[in-house]
């Protein structure tokens, strides 16, 4: 009925390849990583491709690689709202070169730029984007002293990134996390507004009605303002054969303590968790593909450019997503085996029953070492995953993600069995004291942290002694950290928590106490402020089932919870999601019943969740574990996220910025 999401991703990039043919291409990163999950890994070359000349990273820090030898036209793809970003950047690029032809894809819409000219004009300008394009002609012709110049300035919706059927995540807003202190964060004014039209804009491809629900401040705000979008309004009025869509927006911070978990039944998870992220990308990872390195090549493997997971084969992200390991293990073996077309290989053996990481390492080895060049680059994306999951499950993270899992059960058990008379807090100041004996990174305690604070919930309350020996070990940690980051080495690659801790720029003994104590404070506050984002729930307040006292205690995500909620038959009312009402009549009337729903978000036949800040690969395991038990005859769910998660995604995010602006 509607298509998949994909299709929308496909009618905007469509449209903008067909542009580039001879262009000098500048693409943002937010764009680029659209592009990258849309064609499986092949950005470059579907640029290349449709006739680009040469293609530029757009950025406002990247000066080295701006001109661009003999091109008349350029094609500029931006994400940015910005108008610095646009009067700095775009001047630059134009100076750097001779452009006759000059096409601007902006990814937000006029009224959300709000482009700003530092160039005298007489002329009456109302667009943002006709002031950048008087400024763009202006450049231009300054800088070929003549008046020819051609500006085209082009509307473009791009912010979707599918990484598989109904499941996406969108690159230009993934750094929007949901405030935990109850303030609306003015540096996302801009933002949320860009998130608004584009949510219009997607809604437009497939001319539907929106049922507007949502869960948390943030969402409240972002649904109310999506509800009264005048587009948005008029779009609902013309839509035909009342076609409708439920969206369902909900706050990360609901549910920190899913976000945090290290515990993942995905190798989705602990491929995020172990591999850095790409270079400029928030949701795909660096593998290192030093095991295909040709022999007498592994010296110089450090310098080859990195695999990814981005395909364009849903069977292989589903496998990565939704198998548990052993399968997957298997899976990836027999995938190799079939790849394979060596007489001498094991192909017509019996496939093995147990496999390992390290046979499967060894497997690729030989499979590099038999087969040609034409086969290896053929099977490249099959060997590029294959290489993830081997790093993923040998990395030298591995013990210290075992032992943190371990304190997670500790602590859901804990908090399930005692509540309020909990000794959690005082067993996790021990290890906070002992961590480096237990080869525990300080990140690595900072996220348990997180998580226990947001498992614990406003019903349970931490005595101020437990409190207090708390901070004192965090405070005692902390001073300790930033004078080893003072004594490091700056070339050694720091974490980000020693980044942060570098940055406070303190190095004598009594400020690093005083810095140590106030981080400590704020870290304390922060964590309060966790413990209490769920207080105004009613059903979805606690995330701890716990049936009966023989049964182990069991940890149920709020998308767990909702999603099982929406698709049980009975239809019943959950009180927790607000909606948003046409008329002022109903507004009025949602209001004085505290969001009670008069209908059903699955009374339409498809529903998008949408997460502000982002969601896990475990949360989409989940969600889809539970589809799949419904059976075809529920509703059609797409699920959505500002980007895919890690456990440290949340610590830089609610932590470090907040303590980076002390």
């Amino acid at each position: 009925m509607f298509g998949d999401i994909q299709d929308f991703a496909g009618v905007c990039w469509k449209e903008v390849l067909s542009l580039v043919n001879n262009a000098a291409v500048y693409i943002d990163h937010a764009a680029s990583e659209c592009l990258h999950w849309y064609t499986g890994d092949r950005a470059y070359l579907t640029l290349k491709d449709a006739g680009a000349c040469s293609i530029h990273e757009l950025s406002l820090y990247n000066f080295h690689n701006l001109k661009a030898k003999g091109a008349k036209k350029a094609v500029i793809i931006s994400t940015s709202t910005d108008s610095l970003f646009y009067q700095r950047t775009l001047k630059l690029i134009i100076e750097k070169n001779d452009f006759e032809k000059c096409l601007v894809v902006f990814t937000a819409h006029e009224k959300v730029l709000q482009y700003t000219s530092m160039i005298p004009d007489d002329l009456m300008r109302e667009s943002s984007y006709d002031i950048l394009k008087g400024d763009i002609i202006h450049w231009m012709n300054d800088k070929t002293l003549t008046e020819n110049s051609q500006v085209t300035m082009i509307f473009k919706p791009i912010f979707i990134a599918c990484l598989k059927k109904d499941i996406f995540v969108t690159p230009p807003f993934a750094n929007l996390m949901p405030a935990v202190d109850k303030v609306l964060i003015d540096d996302y004014v801009l933002e949320i507004e860009f998130l608004i039209s584009s949510l219009h804009m997607l809604f437009t491809h497939y001319n539907v009605q929106e049922d507007i629900y949502s869960l948390g401040k943030l969402a409240n705000h972002v649904a109310n303002k999506l509800d009264n979008f005048g587009p948005a309004i008029n779009r609902r009025k013309r839509a035909v054969d009342q076609r409708k869509v439920s969206l369902i927006l909900i706050d990360r911070t609901l549910d920190l303590s899913t976000a945090t978990s290290h515990n993942s039944d995905s190798i989705l998870g602990r491929i995020l968790c172990t591999l850095p992220h790409l270079p400029h990308h928030y949701n795909d990872v660096a593998i290192k593909m030093h095991s295909l390195s040709l022999k007498g090549e592994e010296c110089s493997s450090s310098f080859m450019v990195p695999g990814c997971l981005a395909n364009r084969n849903e069977e292989l992200m589903d496998l990565l997503i939704n198998k548990k390991q052993k399968d997957v293990l298997l899976s990836l073996n027999k995938m190799l085996i079939d790849m394979s077309s060596s007489k001498d290989s094991p192909k017509t053996s019996k496939i093995s029953t147990r496999v390992t990481a390290h046979s499967l390492e060894k497997g690729v080895k030989k499979f590099r070492d038999s087969e040609s060049i034409d086969s290896l680059r053929k099977n490249s994306k099959n060997l590029q995953l294959i290489a993830a999951v081997v790093q993923a499950l040998k990395s030298n993270k591995t013990a210290q993600i075992e032992f943190v899992i371990s304190l997670e059960k500790l602590i859901l058990q804990n908090l399930a069995v005692s509540g309020d008379s909990s000794s959690i807090l005082t067993q996790l100041s021990n290890i906070v004291k002992t961590r480096a004996s237990r080869g525990l990174e300080m990140e690595n305690l900072l996220v348990l942290l997180i998580h226990l604070y947001a498992m614990a919930g406003p019903d349970i309350k931490f005595s101020e002694q437990q409190e207090k020996a708390l901070k004192e070990a965090l405070a005692c940690a902390i001073y300790e950290d930033i004078k080893k980051c003072n004594e490091s080495d700056l070339d050694v690659e720091l974490s980000a928590y020693y980044q942060t801790l570098l940055l406070l720029g303190v190095s004598d003994e009594q400020a690093s106490k005083e810095a140590a104590n106030k981080i400590t404070d704020k870290i304390i506050t922060i964590l309060h402020e966790i413990l209490h984002q769920r207080e105004s729930l009613k059903n979805y307040k606690q995330v701890i089932s716990k049936s009966n006292p023989r049964e182990m205690a069991r940890h149920v995500g709020l998308l767990e919870h909702l999603v099982t909620d929406l698709l049980d038959e009975s239809k019943p009312t959950i009180p927790d999601l607000v909606q948003q009402k046409p008329s002022l009549l109903s507004s009025g009337f949602n209001y004085l019943t505290k969001g009670k729903l008069s209908d059903h978000p699955c009374d339409n036949p498809w529903t998008i969740i949408y997460v502000l800040g982002g969601i896990t690969p475990d949360e989409i395991k989940t969600v889809e574990d539970i589809i799949n038990k419904k059976g075809a005859h529920c509703t059609r769910i797409t699920m959505g996220g500002t980007r895919l998660l890690n456990p440290l995604d949340i610590l830089d995010k609610i932590l470090f910025t907040n303590i980076n602006t002390l």
